[in-house]
């Protein structure tokens, strides 16, 4: 009986995390959105049904809610110590840094704050008695290496292709277009990429000593 109150504990305080965090993220898209900022999650909904079946005791989504913690977390720290540094230009991040700090340490708030969250929420169903319930319904209690390595393989293949896309013919091409069409006053940034139908569509970021602003490009 020990044991059961033991675990049942835990998968009550993880649940009622991931329902408030999938709240909350849901309510910091709606102010990104407000904002006309990028942010894009799968948090939200997933969260706070998770977080529902954990309230209830529900031992097979212990195993899933673990699995993911642990792609969530190799997959953001590999973003921040893999491709954050990389994503922009030093020129772009000291503009940021200087024209929009509250923004931009905002964002990397939320980052860390989502990597202690599934780090969290990792340890604690990792937990002894956890684990034994876990094993005595019958579910896998080892350790998801899978996860691991798809959370930084995703990181590292996403950090190629942005490299020979950015830097090769087709980013060159886009900085050439975003110059003509929004002036030579301001220096460019690709930051995304799209092939459609023989069309080439472009996201960029133009920015200069007094402005940053999203830009956008395209050609056959």
């Amino acid at each position: 009986m020990k044991q059961i109150a033991q675990y049942r504990a835990i998968l009550n305080r993880v649940g009622i995390v991931l329902i408030v965090a999938g709240v909350l993220d849901l309510a910091y898209m709606g102010y990104c959105i407000s904002q006309s900022k990028d942010y894009s999650s799968s948090l939200h909904i997933p969260a706070v049904v998770a977080g529902v079946f954990l309230l209830r005791g529900n031992l097979c989504t212990v195993s899933i809610v673990r699995w993911y913690s642990a792609f969530i977390s190799s997959y953001l720290i590999s973003t921040i110590f893999i491709l954050l540094p990389f994503s922009k230009p030093a020129e772009l991040w000291v503009t940021e840094f200087r024209l929009d700090l509250v923004g931009l340490s905002v964002s990397l708030l939320v980052k860390t704050v989502a990597i202690a969250l599934f780090v969290w929420i990792y340890t604690q169903l990792r937990a002894a008695p956890v684990v034994s319930a876990s094993v005595r319904s019958g579910d896998s209690v080892s350790i998801p290496k899978s996860a691991f390595i798809l959370g930084i393989g995703l990181v590292a293949l996403i950090a190629g292709i942005k490299h020979f896309t950015i830097n090769g013919a087709a980013g060159a091409k886009a900085v050439q277009i975003a110059r003509a069409q929004y002036g030579e006053n301001y220096k460019y940034h690709v930051t995304g990429m799209r092939w459609s139908n023989g069309n080439v569509s472009a996201q960029l970021t133009a920015y200069n000593e007094q402005e940053i602003k999203p830009a956008q490009v395209e050609w056959k």
